[in-house]
């Protein structure tokens, strides 16, 4: 079993945990009486010549603890200063030391539209997703059935959250590319190896033919990747690592 195989599974353990203590109707009675604002996420990253999405995350299974002492308000902060268009936070618990409640607290003191950054296979995340003030969700093209993306977009839609579809080779772009209104993200890591190749955006942006917004995530290191990247026509980024790292 892959490491990806796993962080589902434990997924899928864990939501029928959640459903119990907070059932989807609760959610969505929650969500009638707040009404909650459309989000901004995608036009927050569209309208510049560069856009960094700015990843705020405890640890991976690829690089361990990646902040030992890790804060991630004072991280949002930083983020916002240092000139990011958007916040990605991950909130998978096991595997990557996230947490739903980072991104309520993070929420709390920043107006730049959040990412959730979790595994998404049951639209009860989707609905969690608008309660606990993420503007956009991720929606990891290998992981779910095309019937599955279909669902998702649709109740995405309906809550006003934008969604990023993560693909990570050619067939999988394939699959999602007559979403229009879809941002569209390279993983330039392999999920199944975790091998990063930040040259797979660049393949994949020359095969991709559609105007939606195009997004380079994984192994972006420095200046000089954002450079090569943008001269390959892709100018979003989601910078994960070596933002918390400080290396960028």
């Amino acid at each position: 079993m892959s490491i990806l195989e796993k962080i589902v599974a434990n997924t899928k353990a864990g939501l029928v945990h959640k459903k119990a203590e907070l059932p989807l109707e609760q959610i969505k009675l929650s969500l009638e009486s707040l009404d909650l604002p459309k989000s901004k996420f995608k036009e927050n990253i569209s309208n510049s010549d560069e856009a960094i999405i700015a990843e705020i995350k405890k640890a991976s299974p690829s690089a361990g603890v990646i902040a030992e002492e890790f804060d991630p308000v004072k991280k949002a902060i930083e983020y916002e200063a240092f000139g990011a268009s958007a916040l990605s936070i991950l909130t998978e618990e096991d595997f990557f030391m996230g947490s739903v409640d980072y991104l309520k607290e993070v929420k709390k003191i920043t107006a730049l539209p959040i990412l959730r950054k979790d595994f998404m296979i049951d639209e009860y995340q989707i609905y969690e997703s608008k309660l606990i003030g993420a503007d956009c969700v991720l929606l990891i093209a290998s992981i779910l059935s095309n019937q599955q993306i279909d669902d998702f977009i649709n109740v995405a839609q309906q809550l006003e959250l934008d969604y990023l579809i993560e693909v990570h080779d050619e067939n999988e772009l394939r699959r999602v590319e007559h979403f229009e209104d879809a941002l569209i993200g390279i993983n330039n890591r392999n999920l199944k190896t975790f091998e990063v190749d930040l040259d797979n955006s660049v393949r994949l942006r020359n095969v991709f033919k559609q105007e939606n917004v195009f997004i380079a995530e994984s192994g972006i290191k420095s200046r000089e990747d954002i450079n090569y990247l943008k001269l390959n026509n892709i100018k979003v980024f989601l910078i994960g690592e070596s933002l918390m790292r400080g290396s960028f």
